[in-house]
């Protein structure tokens, strides 16, 4: 019975412990779960972290784009204002100032439009970065090439104020040297004038024995001048034409003819006797004489000689 007994208590015993292994695979399970569920949160958490990160990286080129975009909108904007002044400033420029500006305007507008593409990508800002520095070194080479005009320009403009200063000194000198040669040439004919001296008037009475003077009006029968040519190393040698005005007491001219008249002082006068000299730079006496029908009269006679249409001497003598 024992024996029995011992049998049916091993089987109970056998049967109690059977429960003990279910609970420990439930335990494993759960355990096996709860690390897979650790696993995939993590994962989970990681892929989140992950995301997040590269939305906030996303956010941050963003705004260094728009930041980058800005800068560059406003580097454009002060470009097209520089090219508006410089077509204002140089008008014979303005229609290639006026294409510069077409290519600023057209780079901005393509710029303003740009963002992120429906991928989330960024768009390359180096490339108009790139084309905004060509602009910039194609303005700085239209300023070089403005610059080098303008130096010419004031180059030319020195040169010309010189030239005109010097046109002006030597205007001014031409004026100053014909000036001086219109003295000159003034007081080379002053010079050359023939003058004369010893001038006389002299009554004269023809006798068998020879002329002899006098100064009684009955007893006259002509009237010699005399005079001195005085020399002139200046003047050119030749014939010169003197002319002697004889007037009597009566204020009349004696002449042989009206038309024997000369221009003096803007008038046409009479003169009484032509006397041609040739003259050759040496003094020289010269005498003219004077002879009438009718009989001379008392009183004053006045004896003017001309030469060139100048009075050179002058003499007052009275018959008794």
């Amino acid at each position: 019975m024992e024996g029995k007994d011992n049998k049916i208590g091993s089987a109970k015993s056998y049967g109690e412990n059977k429960p003990k292994r279910n609970d420990s695979a439930v335990v494993i399970f759960l355990a096996v779960l709860a690390v897979l569920l650790a696993l995939g949160g993590a994962l989970l958490l990681r892929q989140f972290l992950s995301a997040k990160y590269e939305a906030q990286v996303a956010a941050i080129e963003i705004n260094e784009l728009s930041a980058e975009k800005r800068l560059l909108l406003e580097q454009l904007d002060e470009m097209e204002i520089k090219y508006a002044r410089l077509s204002a400033e140089y008008q014979e420029m303005e229609a290639l100032f006026a294409a510069e500006r077409r290519r600023v305007n057209q780079l901005r507008a393509q710029l303003r439009g740009e963002g992120t593409t429906s991928s989330g990508s960024i768009p390359n800002i180096a490339d108009y970065r790139q084309k905004i520095q060509e602009l910039e070194e194609q303005l700085e080479a239209y300023r070089l090439q403005i610059d080098a005009m303008e130096n010419e320009k004031q180059v030319l403009s020195s040169e010309n104020a010189q030239m005109r200063s010097t046109l002006v000194e030597t205007t001014a000198r031409n004026q100053q040297l014909e000036s001086e040669n219109k003295e000159m040439e003034q007081e080379l004919e002053k010079a050359s004038i023939l003058t004369i001296a010893n001038l006389e008037g002299t009554a004269i009475r023809e006798r068998r024995r020879g002329d002899e003077p006098t100064t009684k009006a009955r007893r006259t029968d002509k009237l010699r001048v005399c005079f001195n040519i005085n020399q002139n190393l200046v003047a050119k040698p030749g014939n010169r034409d003197f002319f002697v005005r004889i007037i009597d007491p009566n204020n009349i001219v004696l002449a042989t003819s009206p038309e024997n008249t000369i221009e003096f002082e803007g008038e046409d006068v009479q003169f009484s006797i032509k006397r041609t000299v040739n003259y050759q730079n040496n003094e020289q006496e010269v005498c003219v004489v004077w002879d009438q029908e009718e009989k001379f009269e008392k009183g004053y006679y006045n004896v003017v000689v001309f030469f060139e249409g100048k009075e050179v001497g002058y003499k007052l003598f009275q018959l008794d």
